[in-house]
């Protein structure tokens, strides 16, 4: 059974549309400070627990760093679909991909809301979001949540990741640098805990992993 569009928070920043030729430039430098972007995200491929032959879904892909990444590390015999709302960083995704010789069905990019994903439920071994939840405001996360759970098949597991509340004098500092280019969807993130909203989605088992020097949180839970 497919999503049923409802309830949709309608929150989107139309922003990354218009950087989407400029987006890895900047997450790259950014994460230089931080351990690198490619560790980072293979980070969240490690804790997703990739195996080949599975079907993996990026939620939110951007320009498809974590997508390329799964596909990669899942192998040929594997399915990886990318979603993400902006047509324009699917394109810089699709170009990316093709140059790796990364093309569907191994990987594949469909424009989709990450609140009501076009999929039938199950239909997932690994669903992933990599700095990307903190953009929704706490309806839209709460939807996309429920979704990533809904496409999950029984025991299949969620590794999100995103930024955690700073908790230290340089994480400090350097959030405090961070959220002069974010919204207050990032504050009512930490404010209501991403932990406790997979848990609120149905999530029942979950662990929290620190990545990117403390500046970062992976969160795996369980169907």
């Amino acid at each position: 059974m497919q999503a049923v569009e409802k309830n949709l928070s309608g929150y989107y920043r139309e922003e990354f549309g218009r950087i989407a030729r400029f987006y890895d430039f900047g997450v790259r430098q950014a994460f230089r400070w931080i351990g690198g972007e490619i560790a980072f995200r293979c980070g969240i491929v490690a804790a997703a627990d990739v195996r080949p032959g599975q079907r993996l879904l990026d939620v939110a892909c951007g320009t498809g760093t974590l997508a390329r990444l799964l596909a990669e590390s899942a192998g040929p015999a594997s399915r990886v679909t990318g979603i993400d709302m902006s047509e324009r960083m699917l394109a810089v995704a699709r170009h990316k991909a093709e140059g790796r010789g990364l093309v569907p069905p191994q990987l594949e990019f469909i424009q989709a809301n990450a609140e009501s994903l076009p999929f039938d439920e199950a239909s997932f071994d690994r669903v992933t979001a990599s700095i990307a939840v903190h953009e929704m405001n706490r309806q839209g996360r709460m939807n996309a949540l429920a979704e990533m759970r809904r496409v999950l098949r029984p025991e299949g597991l969620a590794a999100i990741a995103d930024m955690r509340p700073p908790d230290t004098p340089l994480t400090r500092l350097g959030m405090h640098i961070v959220r002069l280019a974010e919204t207050d969807t990032l504050t009512d993130m930490w404010q209501d805990g991403l932990f406790r909203e997979l848990g609120r989605a149905g999530f029942a088992w979950r662990r929290r992993l620190i990545a990117g020097k403390g500046f970062m949180e992976i969160i795996v839970a369980r169907k």
